[in-house]
């Protein structure tokens, strides 16, 4: 189990790929900003990146999360990103 620790430009991206690649693997995105966190559930991602939409709707729901619960996610964690 993976938690990243921010959903920003470097984190989501990085992490979904993770995810994506991993399948096995539950990767946990966290941030702080409740209304960042909002948009990556949403269809409507907070930033842009080539084939990242594909990536989240692939992953989302079944090995890839989005949440604020921060410490929840780093007290599962095996590895913190």
């Amino acid at each position: 189990r993976i938690c990243c620790i921010g959903a920003g430009y470097v984190g989501g991206p990085t992490c979904a790929t993770i995810a994506l690649k991993c399948p096995h693997i539950k990767v946990t995105i966290v941030d702080m900003n409740e209304a960042r966190i909002n948009a990556w559930n949403s269809d409507n991602l907070p930033i842009y990146e080539p084939g990242l939409t594909e990536i989240v709707k692939a992953c989302r729901g079944k090995n890839l999360f989005f949440s604020t619960d921060v410490r929840g996610a780093i007290q599962e964690a095996d590895i913190i990103f």
